[in-house]
C-alpha cells in the first residue's frame, strides 16, 4: 500500500502554478529590475557623481562667518619707557600699558582661496577617473549577474528534464515490480529476479527523490537571483518556459564570442592604469609652493563692562593678503611618495598586460571548446535519440519472452546512462554558450 501511495503521488502530483511560465530573456530582465546587489552598483554609481561634483566646489572661494566673545580673566600689560608718556619721568622709569579689557569679542566676514594649491592638482580629474572605474563595475555586475542567471535557468531546465525523465523511469520499474510479482507468484521467475526488480524499484524512487530536491535547489536559486522572495509556494509554482532545444537556440543567438563580457575588465584595468598616472602627476605638484588669497572685514569690541549693543564700542578691521607657504622638510616625504606611486604605476601596468593575455588565452579556449562540445552534444543526443527507438524493441523482446529481465535491467542501465550522458553534454554546451557572453 505505501508503495502505490508513492507511486501515486510521483505520477498524479501537479503543482498549482500561480505566476506565467518564465523564459530565459524574462528571467535576466526579472533579475536586472530585482537585483539587490545591482541596486547597490548603481547607488554607487549616483554616489561617484555626487563626489565629483564635490571636487568640483572645491575650486570657489572658501566665505564664511566668524565670531567670538572673551571675559580676559588677566589683562595682559607690557612695560614701556616712562617718558614716552610723561616727560617729566626719570630716564629708565618704565611704566605698564595694558593692551585689552575686561571683554573683548568679534565679529566679521572672512575669505580664504587658494589661488594656486599643488594638493588640488588633478582632484576632479582623479575622481571623474575613478567614476569611470565605478561604472565598469556596475557593467561588469550586471553582465555577471546576466550569466549567473542563465545558468541558474539552464540548471532548472536539465533538472526538470531529468525529473520528467525519472518520474517516467519509476513509473516503468513500478509496473516491472508489480509484473515480477505476479510471475513469482506463478512460480515462472525465482526469488531473485523478483527482488533484482524490487531493487530496481527502489533505487529508480531514491534517484526521483534526489532529483526532485535538486531541481527545487536550482529554482530557489534562480528565484534568488531574479530578486523574487524564496518561498516553498514560489519555488513549487516557479515555471520555465524553455526546453531544452528552445534553450539551445536562444543561447546561441545570445552568445557573442566576438565581444566576450570579460574584455570590459580589460577597458577597466586600463582606467586603474590611467588612473595610476594621474594620481603620480598630482603628486609630482607637491613639490611646489601654495598661494593662499585671505581676506577679513569685520569690527572688534573692548570695553570694561558687557555691553555688545552699544555701537560707539566698536571699532573696524579688515585686511586682505596673500600668503605663501613653501614645503622644505614635506619634500622629503614627497619624494617617497612619487617613488610609490611610480612603482604602482608599473604594477597596475603590467597587471593589465597579464589580464589581456589571460582574457584572449581564455577566449581562443572558449572558442575551441565550443567546437568540441557542440559536436559532443551532437553525439551524445544521437544516442540518446537511438536508445528510445531501442526502448520499446527491448520492452517486446521482453514481452516475448526473448529475453530475460535481468537483460531488460541492464538494457534499461544502458538507456539510463546514455540519457545521463546527453543531459550532460547539453549542460555543458550551455555552460560554455553563456561563457562566451550574452548580448
Amino acid at each position: 500500500m505505501r508503495r502505490t501511495a508513492i507511486l501515486y503521488a510521483l505520477l498524479f502530483s501537479v503543482a498549482v502554478s500561480a505566476q506565467e511560465p518564465f523564459t530565459l530573456e524574462e528571467a535576466i530582465q526579472q533579475a536586472l529590475a530585482n537585483s539587490p546587489t545591482l541596486k547597490v552598483q548603481k547607488m554607487k554609481n549616483k554616489a561617484t557623481s555626487i563626489e565629483v561634483e564635490e571636487s568640483r566646489l572645491q575650486y570657489i572661494p572658501d566665505i564664511y562667518l566668524s565670531g567670538d566673545m572673551r571675559r580676559n580673566l588677566v589683562i595682559p600689560a607690557t612695560p614701556v619707557p616712562a617718558h614716552v608718556f610723561d616727560p617729566s619721568a626719570a630716564d629708565g622709569e618704565l611704566m605698564y600699558l595694558k593692551f585689552n579689557t575686561k571683554y573683548n569679542s568679534s565679529a566679521g566676514i572672512n575669505l580664504r582661496f587658494d589661488i594656486f594649491n599643488p594638493e588640488k592638482i588633478n582632484q576632479v580629474a582623479q575622481k571623474k577617473q575613478q567614476q569611470k572605474l565605478q561604472e565598469y563595475d556596475t557593467e561588469i555586475a550586471e553582465e555577471d549577474l546576466k550569466e549567473r542567471v542563465a545558468l541558474a535557468y539552464t540548471e532548472c531546465v536539465i533538472a526538470d528534464e531529468q525529473q520528467k525523465m525519472l518520474k517516467r523511469d519509476t513509473a516503468y520499474y513500478a509496473l516491472l515490480l508489480r509484473n515480477a510479482n505476479e510471475l513469482y507468484l506463478k512460480d515462472k521467475i525465482n526469488l531473485s529476479s523478483k527482488n533484482d526488480a524490487h531493487r530496481a524499484y527502489n533505487e529508480s524512487v531514491a534517484t526521483y527523490l534526489e532529483a526532485e530536491k535538486i531541481a527545487g535547489d536550482r529554482k530557489a536559486e534562480l528565484l534568488y537571483l531574479m530578486g523574487l522572495d524564496i518561498t516553498a509556494t514560489n519555488v513549487t509554482s516557479l515555471l520555465l518556459a524553455d526546453d531544452i532545444p528552445t534553450l539551445l537556440s536562444t543561447l546561441e543567438k545570445k552568445a557573442t564570442p566576438t565581444n566576450n563580457p570579460t574584455f570590459r575588465e580589460v577597458l577597466r584595468q586600463q582606467e586603474v592604469v590611467d588612473l595610476a598616472t594621474l594620481r603620480l602627476k598630482s603628486a609630482s605638484w607637491k613639490y611646489a609652493p601654495t598661494l593662499t588669497l585671505n581676506g577679513y572685514y569685520g569690527t572688534n569690541y573692548y570695553n570694561h563692562t558687557l555691553t555688545p549693543f552699544n555701537n560707539n564700542l566698536w571699532r573696524g578691521n579688515s585686511y586682505i593678503g596673500i600668503s605663501l607657504k613653501v614645503p622644505v622638510i614635506q619634500s622629503f616625504s614627497t619624494s617617497k611618495e612619487v617613488s610609490r606611486l611610480r612603482l604602482q604605476q608599473l604594477m597596475e601596468q603590467e597587471n593589465l598586460r597579464d589580464i589581456r593575455n589571460s582574457q584572449e588565452k581564455e577566449r581562443l579556449n572558449d572558442l575551441s571548446m565550443l567546437q568540441l562540445r557542440k559536436e559532443n552534444y551532437r553525439l551524445n543526443k544521437e544516442n540518446w535519440e537511438m536508445s528510445q527507438l531501442n526502448e520499446s524493441a527491448v520492452q517486446v523482446q521482453f514481452e516475448k519472452g526473448y529475453i530475460q529481465q535481468s537483460d531488460l535491467l541492464s538494457e534499461r542501465m544502458k538507456i539510463h546512462q546514455s540519457r545521463q550522458r546527453f543531459l550532460q553534454s547539453a549542460y555543458d554546451l550551455f555552460s560554455i554558450l553563456i561563457t562566451l557572453g550574452m548580448e
